[in-house]
This record gives C-alpha cells, structure tokens and sequence, in this order.
C-alpha cells in the first residue's frame, strides 16, 4: 500500500515536472504567464528527439500537452485563494488519463522508453523513487 502511494505521488509529480521546469523559464509561472503553446512545444520536442516520433505522433503530442496545461493553468489559477489543490484521487486519475492518452498516441516500445525516462527522471529508476528513508 505504501509503494502505490508513492508511486502515485511520484507520477503525479512528473505529470507536474514539466510544468515546474517551464515556471523557471524567463515568462513562467501560473499567475497566467505560462504560455501552455510553448510548453507543449518544449515537452513534445524532448520527446520527438528521445523516441523519434513521427510527424504525426509530433503533432498529436504537441495537442495533448497544450491541453493539458491549459486546464492545469486553469485549474491552478481559478477558485478562491489562487487555485484548488488535488488529492491523491484526483491526480491518480489525471495521471491514468494522461498514460491512456500516450498510450493511444505512441509505439508500444515507444510509451515503455517514456515511461522509463520519466521513473529515472524522478531519480527512481526501476525501483519507483524510492531513496533513504523512503
């Protein structure tokens, strides 16, 4: 039970990882700053270099990260006091929907390398980001 919820956390920061990467970037931020046309860019090139996407797959990735980040920006802008929080449902769900999107989108062998990188991007490896005192 302890593993799943740190993997569930650990996937959901990593739906939120490319998000945190943009906020750094000169005109980043969710105070309505960030451009969600210029992350979906950014996160789609780094994977058309990573898992050589076709022109296609280039294009409906780009779609679904622009998308998402614009309901992401929505969400965390909107509400009283900034923006809504998510529990870990909510983000397990997001991180389910988001799997089943790339999934329809990538090779198999393809959304297996993604789902590698982004384990080893969290510093888990095959392990799931477990480390001292984990």
């Amino acid at each position: 039970m302890r593993k799943a919820v740190i993997t569930i956390l650990m996937m959901s920061a990593m739906l939120l990882g490319g998000a945190f990467v943009s906020m750094a970037q000169p005109g980043g931020g969710f105070g309505g700053q960030m451009d969600p046309e210029q992350f979906a860019k950014r996160r789609a090139d780094e994977m058309k270099q990573t898992l050589n996407l076709t022109d296609q797959q280039y294009k409906d990735v780009t779609a679904y990260f622009k998308e998402q980040m614009a309901e992401m920006q929505k969400r965390f802008e909107g509400g009283q006091g900034g923006g809504q929080r998510m529990d870990r449902e909510e983000m397990q769900k997001m991180r389910e929907a988001q799997e089943a999107k790339l999934k329809a989108i990538l090779t198999e062998d393809q959304f297996k390398k993604w789902s590698e990188e982004q384990r080893n991007r969290m510093g888990g490896g095959p392990g799931g980001g477990r480390g001292p005192g984990m």
